[in-house]
């Protein structure tokens, strides 16, 4: 489980460059004239950007650093809504991790160990994990987080709160600054269980924090474009006779 759990977290920090793209990447077409701010700003953005259903963020640089130990990676992200979250991280011109994550499963391939890890997203027994597809989805774009703007609060002076608790089991946090709808802070919590993942933007990068998975990773990420509505066809194939496959419940 060590191994897997890793790798998964890996998937989530990589997630998170997502979220740091939309310091460096605006919207297709750019508004001259100043935008409102707040809850109001953030209603017409979502409502002139209702179009898009896919992003693919390309040549991302990302430096990870977990348990004492650097990773330079380049990274290719790509979103189609409701669908599909797929990663591609290379290191020194090599894709060492490609991964994809559905809605229902999590699909892990390990070019380095040439291992496919598949797991569900959902346990079969026992409690779930404190996030789903849907959570995940919202963290990576603001344009996602808008089906979400029924949670939504202004506290009028720097972020905008979405408060998406399931039930009391669960509690679901995001905020956004209030001006350019940039991530602040994230965090999902399971009561139950007390599993949580967090995340904050910082000056150098975005961190992440989790004690369901094995440590704290951070990560600086940078550079990189973002391009809107292309379609991307997602290839998760590998050949049976060169890789061995561990399901994972």
């Amino acid at each position: 489980m060590k191994r897997i759990n890793k790798t998964l977290f890996f998937i989530l920090v990589l997630s998170g460059i997502g979220l740091q793209q939309c310091r460096i990447t605006r919207e297709l077409q750019r508004i001259i004239e100043p935008e409102p701010e707040g809850l109001a700003g953030l209603e017409d953005v979502c409502s002139r950007q209702d179009t898009i259903e896919s992003l693919m963020i390309s040549k991302a640089e990302a430096v990870i650093i977990y348990e004492d130990e650097t990773y330079e990676v380049t990274a290719t992200m790509y979103v189609e809504k409701d669908s599909i979250i797929y990663l591609s991280a290379v290191n020194s011109g090599f894709e060492i991790i490609r991964a994809s994550v559905e809605p229902d499963s999590i699909k892990v391939i390990d070019r380095m160990n040439r291992v496919v890890y598949r797991t569900p997203m959902y346990k079969k027994y026992g409690y779930q994990h404190p996030f789903n597809y849907r959570d995940l989805q919202n963290i990576i774009s603001k344009y996602f987080l808008c089906r979400e703007i029924r949670h939504a609060r202004d506290d009028f002076e720097k972020c905008i709160t979405f408060d998406m608790d399931g039930d009391y089991s669960y509690k679901k946090r995001i905020m956004i600054n209030r001006k350019d709808f940039t991530l602040k802070t994230f965090e999902f919590f399971h009561s139950r269980t007390d599993e949580y993942l967090m995340g904050e933007n910082t000056e150098k990068g975005l961190k992440i924090y989790s004690n369901f998975m094995i440590g704290n990773i951070e990560v600086i990420a940078n550079g990189g474009s973002t391009v809107y509505n292309q379609k991307l066809v997602v290839k998760m194939d590998v050949n049976p006779n060169r890789y061995s496959f561990i399901e994972l419940q």
